[in-house]
């Protein structure tokens, strides 16, 4: 068994996604951490009241705190403006809430800082945004080396495999990228316009379209994000579905308690919430649907390497869990290839596929697979050349 002083100075695992942050423990087989990557400032209030002095301090109660971050913040998501420091660039907030989180792990003082980082990165973040990343881990915290590791790497690792086609759908970037036995290729990738900020948005519009200006509901954004995570469906008709709904099929009915006391049906609105993935139009996007991207990026590759590719279209991140998208891209993507190919085509939904990144980075390291690519921490490097100069 290891020892405290080794265990303790193995890698972290970081995923700083848009929606959601993970952290844990390289070997382990879940972080140890999940959390919102969101914030709050105390004083960006969604309402200010003229009538009660002191109405916020009785929300809030005493705190010397700015930001709050996480699940702290959310505590505070109808009072205070929520903030998304991904989106939003934000790297002060950003070290702020690692910071929060890190201090969570309950590592002894003596260990602080001291941990390797692998940082999981999807194949748009810029060298720029690296190297904020680098600001913040190693001119701040001082931690000694970083690994920026691909996510489609990790994602395929987990599954054992060498070749696919990842579609990862998060709540605010929908990626398609693709390797071919640990080759990849920059024109075989696609940043597709709709993720699950904007099926959030059209859920929303649906309900309050149905319920016209005859009743009031209090709904927002957030609750409609609730609902979309909660009921939402992918189904293979979509029309066919539609005219039974308007006959009578009461199969989708589905009742709401919101918080304002009042409830809610709804019932097609659970299958149309997943349709603009496969016509971005309805939504007013321009842009082709999510199986023809897929298409798209397998036919950048040469013929012969399809088949591999098709057979491993592998599902990933939090918006890929609504609830029969597999079955429909598989039925979509048909129309894209020759019938030599059709009956190869295989969409992967792993379960746990929300977290598939985080646990292949684990996987890589348990399998000794991360020995290239580390940069250490300059400052060390150079207080380290500084003392053997000094003992010679």
């Amino acid at each position: 068994m290891a020892s405290v002083k080794n265990d303790y100075k193995r890698p972290l695992i970081l995923d700083i996604g848009s929606n959601t942050f993970r952290m844990g423990w390289a070997l382990d087989d879940f972080p140890d951490i999940i959390a919102p990557t969101v914030y709050v400032d105390i004083s960006d209030y969604l309402f200010t009241s003229d009538v009660i002095d002191g109405l916020e301090d009785i929300y809030l109660g005493d705190t010397d705190q700015v930001h709050l971050v996480g699940h702290a913040a959310l505590k505070y998501q109808n009072i205070l403006r929520m903030h998304e420091f991904i989106k939003e660039n934000n790297y002060n907030v950003l070290s702020k809430f690692f910071l929060h989180y890190y201090s969570q792990l309950n590592i002894p003082e003596e260990y602080h800082f001291k941990q390797p980082l692998i940082i999981l990165t999807p194949f748009y973040i810029s060298d720029l945004g690296k190297s904020k990343l680098q600001e913040i881990f190693f001119d701040i915290y001082h931690f000694p080396s970083i690994l920026f590791l691909s996510e489609s790497q990790a994602i395929l690792s987990t599954l054992q495999k060498s070749s696919g086609v990842i579609v990862n759908l998060g709540e605010s970037y929908t990626y398609i990228s693709s390797i071919f036995h640990g080759f990849t290729n920059i024109m075989a990738r696609d940043l597709f316009p709709i993720a699950g900020k904007e099926l959030s948005d059209h859920i929303l519009n649906l309900i309050l379209s149905k319920i016209g200006s005859g009743k009031n509901f209090y709904l927002d954004s957030i609750i409609a994000k609730e609902i979309k995570e909660k009921l939402s469906l992918c189904i293979l008709n979509c029309e066919e579905e539609k005219k039974r709904v308007k006959e009578g099929l009461t199969k989708y009915d589905r009742i709401i308690d919101l918080p304002d006391g009042t409830n809610l049906k709804i019932n097609q609105e659970r299958f149309l919430v997943s349709e603009p993935l496969f016509n971005p139009r309805m939504i007013h996007v321009d842009y082709f649907s999510l199986a023809e991207a897929i298409s798209k990026v397998v036919k950048t590759w040469e013929r012969e390497n399809w088949q591999e590719l098709v057979s491993n279209i592998i599902l990933s991140g939090g918006g890929s869990l609504i609830q029969g998208l597999g079955e429909r891209l598989q039925s979509e993507l048909q129309s894209y290839f020759s019938e030599k190919l059709r009956d190869k085509i295989k969409v992967v939904a792993a379960s746990g596929r929300e977290h598939l990144s985080w646990i292949g980075a684990s996987v890589l390291f348990a399998k000794d697979q991360l020995k290239k690519g580390w940069i250490d921490n300059p400052h060390i490097v150079s207080e380290k050349k500084n003392e053997l100069e000094n003992e010679s």
